[in-house]
């Protein structure tokens, strides 16, 4: 009789995100809509009290940030951070190689050329110890995605911008509410820059922000947010319109307000959930920087070690592992040098010449890391996991402890499903 619920047996769990300690408060989200809806000031005005204005400077406390300019997503503001910073035609900015497609597509929207380093095996993050050998005579500046259930190692990343006079801009699109030596993710940099879509800890559907130190970097990107008027003498920047709505900023209000406190529990959790899958055989958790103070992920992830699962695929082993718990786990971003959705050299704005295209095709990066993390090891599962209740916690470690156990029922499910005769037929009508 099988024992693994892949194959039909009984399931650890058939639903571990029983949801415990994390707050809401949709009755501010709505209480703040409301409020903006009736102020008839749905934009996000300079100097104008709104929604959006309280949002920008609540938002710009909680990270402990001189200033806070909203725009309309998360990469219109790498795309305005870039600008701001003077970077486009003939310069380059080093970007990691696992990352959304956003982090090197605004650099190719500057006109820039994307420099793609490859990752920390241990924590996924852009590998310090390469950027050196990348940077160039043309290098302005270096963007570090704080990736998942990890922050980039901002003490080395620092120390390389000073020595060669580059600007830093973090994506911290995945770390909401994370510190740094006690300093909030996006304020070590030049620039930091947030994204608020759906998927994120904090949500407007879509929606930006960009953290900086300097007032007359704020005024820039307020110029380029907002069709590039002068709001200060001298400081403007041609542009279009980049402005999120007051509408957005008072549901980000509300969700503000809960994340204060949902901030330290899921760093706790996410504690938790190391220590789970540390007690586990044939996986490991990621690496944790000692100058990381609080961490808030987007997503939970941890490596499988290949050689404790022969013949077992890492895209096996999720589902294999999501139909023990009742829950989604998956696969890290494809790599930028083969991702289904970077592919620039398709866009007849980026033919400038037959060099810049040449320099921006993705398949010229060779990215032994990020293709073995993708292929063989990363294991996923979305922020609600945050949210499971302590006491479920240690089910993820006997979910694959069973799993670990019964590998030869894995295996064997494995050649089953890849060898039934309906796959067969099937493919005969693709």
């Amino acid at each position: 009789m099988s024992r693994l619920a892949i194959n039909g047996g009984d399931a650890v769990t058939k639903n571990w995100l029983v949801a415990k300690g994390l707050k809401k408060r949709r009755d501010l989200e709505r209480q703040f809509l409301l409020e903006a809806y009736d102020s008839d000031v749905w934009d996000d005005w300079p100097e104008t009290e709104s929604q959006a204005s309280r949002f920008a400077a609540e938002w710009a406390e909680f990270c402990g940030s001189a200033f806070c300019a909203l725009l309309t997503n998360g990469t219109h503001t790498l795309q305005v951070a870039l600008e701001t910073l003077d970077i486009g035609a003939g310069d380059e900015v080093i970007v990691p190689g696992l990352t959304w497609q956003a982090t090197a597509s605004a650099v190719c929207d500057v006109n820039a050329v994307p420099v793609i380093v490859d990752i920390e095996p241990d924590t996924l993050c852009i590998d310090p110890a390469l950027i050196e050998a990348a940077i160039t005579s043309r290098t302005r500046a270096i963007i570090p995605v704080h990736l998942y259930h990890r922050m980039a190692d901002l003490d080395q990343l620092s120390e390389i911008a000073r020595k060669h006079n580059l600007a830093i801009v973090e994506d911290c699109a995945h770390t909401h509410g994370s510190r740094w030596r006690d300093k909030g993710a996006g304020t070590l940099g030049t620039l930091g820059s947030y994204s608020f879509q759906r998927s994120k800890l904090l949500t407007a559907g879509e929606g930006g922000a960009l953290l900086m130190q300097d007032e007359q970097i704020y005024w820039k990107v307020v110029s380029q947010r907002s069709c590039g008027r002068e709001y200060r003498a001298g400081i403007k920047i041609h542009s279009g319109n980049y402005r999120m709505t007051s509408l957005q900023a008072a549901v980000l209000r509300g969700q503000l307000m809960a994340f204060r406190e949902n901030a330290s529990l899921i760093d706790a959790r996410g504690r938790d959930l190391d220590r789970a899958v540390d007690a586990a055989p044939g996986v490991r958790s990621l690496r944790r920087h000692k100058a990381i103070t609080r961490q808030c992920s987007y997503m939970y992830a941890f490596l499988l070690e290949p050689q404790e699962w022969p013949d077992i695929p890492a895209t096996e082993f999720r589902r294999a592992l999501a139909a023990e718990l009742g829950i989604e786990f998956y696969s890290p971003y494809t790599p930028l040098s083969h991702s289904e959705v970077y592919y620039p050299h398709s866009k007849k704005r980026h033919h400038l010449n037959k060099a810049y295209l040449g320099s921006i095709s993705p398949s010229r990066w060779d990215l032994p890391i990020c293709d073995d993390i993708w292929q063989n090891r990363a294991v996923l599962a979305l922020w609600p996991v945050f949210s499971v209740a302590a006491e479920q916690v240690s089910l993820l470690t006997d979910a694959i402890a069973k799993l670990h156990k019964e590998r030869d029922e894995l295996r064997k499910g494995i050649r089953r499903r890849t060898n039934h005769p309906g796959k067969a037929i099937a493919a005969l009508f693709l």
